[in-house]
């Protein structure tokens, strides 16, 4: 077999506990590299992999517990192309440098204040055609008509119906997404989501929408939630998927709203998309794909299809740092 292909060590061991044994019996340093289409494989470690760099950069203890794993010798293990057994030993150790880091403030809430606080749901809050969400820069506007409007005046921002949702089936490993020629991608606009509820309170607004993408046995339930605080300066959107498939890939599309004004909190996993139409910004939400490849080999990561709920947490505006 050519050395670029025999798999890294952190690839061949079943768990964290046996890479060292595996490294022994493998010497050498000719390993094939992870492929450039990991990056957004196992998203539930790559959303771990950002907290745990931030807490490493505020806490020597939290950098101290991630030492043993740096990139340069683990390439596989950050990129997330391991087996099950290696991928929940890697998660476990972000989160122990995760918790070994000072908190960071909660998120803004309203008052607990009945007389300064409103709160919308049911059929009041179907009777509002409009409802807003304001920062103290950007704002985000939802109308069953339009879906999302987002508004930056001082980024000089105005897009229309700008998020929308993207489906494809996922015939590829965790080396790389690969899309079933045949099919086209499905689309979905968050126009379609049914708000639930609505808080105001004086320099706060906060709507919560939730729907379902997809029909028949392909779906995936939804919950977007954007908060707007006059003393920030970016709308914050947290996306909630409950992911169910096997197989599949499912996109948030920005559409007219540029890269340096959505902040992610995930490892890069934004490609942008250029058509006839003036392009998007997409960022994976997840990747369901059961296959590594060993030595050439396949084999199976069901772990990998990551099933159950994922959070995904955006910044919108111009001053994406806020």
């Amino acid at each position: 077999m050519p050395s670029e292909s025999i798999s890294h060590p952190d690839r061949v061991g079943p768990t964290l506990a046996n890479l060292d044994d595996v490294r022994a019996a493998r010497p050498g340093s000719a390993f094939a590299p992870p492929g450039a289409g990991a990056r957004d494989c196992r998203i539930d470690g790559k959303l771990l992999q950002w907290r745990a760099l931030q807490a490493a950069a505020r806490s020597e203890r939290a950098r101290a517990r991630l030492r043993p794993f740096a990139v340069e010798e683990h390439p596989d293990l950050w990129a997330g192309t391991v087996q099950d057994g290696v991928a929940r030993g890697f998660l476990a150790a972000l989160e122990e440098a995760i918790a070994l880091a000072p908190a960071l403030s909660a998120d803004p809430r309203p008052p607990d204040d009945p007389v300064r606080q409103q709160r919308f749901t049911g059929k009041e809050l179907r009777k509002k055609k409009d409802l807003l969400v304001a920062s103290g820069g950007s704002r985000v506007r939802f109308s069953r008509k339009e879906g999302l409007l987002f508004v930056d005046r001082e980024g000089g921002l105005h897009s229309t119906n700008c998020l929308r949702f993207e489906a494809r089936s996922d015939l590829g490993t965790l080396d790389g997404f690969l899309a079933d020629a045949g099919e086209r991608p499905r689309l979905y606009s968050a126009q379609f989501l049914q708000p639930w509820l609505y808080v105001q309170a004086p320099g706060f607004a906060e709507l919560t929408l939730r729907g379902r993408f997809g029909r028949g046995p392909v779906t995936w339930n939804c919950e977007l939630v954007l908060t707007g605080v006059e003393r920030e300066a970016t709308v914050r959107l947290v996306l909630r998927i409950d992911n169910r498939q096997q197989g599949w890939r499912l996109r948030a599309r920005f559409l007219g709203v540029p890269g340096d004004a959505i902040a992610h909190e995930c490892t890069d996993v934004r490609e942008v998309v250029q058509t006839d139409a003036g392009g998007f910004v997409a960022f994976t939400l997840v990747r369901a794909c059961g296959t590594l490849l060993v030595d050439g080999r396949p084999v199976a990561v069901p772990a990998a299809q990551c099933p159950g709920p994922i959070e995904h947490r955006f910044r919108l505006g111009s001053v994406t740092s806020a």
